[in-house]
């Protein structure tokens, strides 16, 4: 089963670096919107598989851990040079 990311929330201060909190995402074969922490998508990602859908081809989600030893969503490489994560539209 997989999960199409359609939208993301950043984080609003507090910290020095922006990132990415939240997504929202549709299952395969649903039209139910869920909203999911990155915290969840990373647990999830274990099971399950989450992509982004950019110009008709799916992008698959991964996981990363930053130099601070935080862990954080990103697509695997692609053709593209642009962030497949951070091009989606924001949600507050």
């Amino acid at each position: 089963m997989g999960y199409r990311i359609t939208s993301i929330r950043m984080s609003t201060g507090g910290t020095s670096v922006e990132h990415i909190t939240d997504v929202k995402c549709v299952s395969d074969g649903s039209t139910t919107i869920l909203e999911e922490t990155v915290a969840q998508v990373i647990n999830y990602l274990k099971t399950f598989n989450y992509y982004v859908s950019v110009d008709g081809y799916s992008i698959n989600v991964t996981t990363e851990t930053s130099e601070s030893g935080r862990e954080y969503i990103k697509t695997k490489p692609d053709s593209t040079k642009k962030d497949n994560l951070l091009s989606l539209p924001r949600f507050n």
